[in-house]
């Protein structure tokens, strides 16, 4: 298990848009079109204090901080992850504290 926040994709942000955009120090174009090497730059520029509104204005959509619970499809601030496995690593659901709560008591009442 480990916990996903948006403090934390947003802090993360920079490395992931470069892992995703660059080849062998090459840079591909982006989805829409974009400048990767300019956008990455201005990731490698935002404050510690920025949030996901600086992001999206740089990428132009919201999908690097993106925190989506998949048991209720809802953007959350903070998720768990659980059943990720090292070597398939997109077998996991994320699950936020709201469905979490609602899962646990879900067990309380089965008993």
């Amino acid at each position: 298990m480990r916990v996903i926040t948006k403090k934390s994709l947003i802090a993360t942000v920079a490395q992931r848009f470069r892992e995703a955009n660059q080849r062998r120090d090459d840079w591909l174009a982006t989805d829409l079109g974009g400048d990767s090497a300019a956008i990455y730059a201005k990731l490698t520029a935002l404050s510690d204090k920025a949030g996901e509104a600086e992001v999206v204005a740089i990428v132009g959509d919201d999908r690097w901080t993106l925190n989506l619970c998949d048991e209720c499809g809802e953007d959350s601030a903070i998720t768990v992850i659980l059943g990720e496995e090292i070597h398939h690593p997109t077998d996991m659901t994320a699950i936020c504290l709201n469905c979490l709560k609602q899962a646990r008591a879900l067990g309380k009442a089965s008993k």
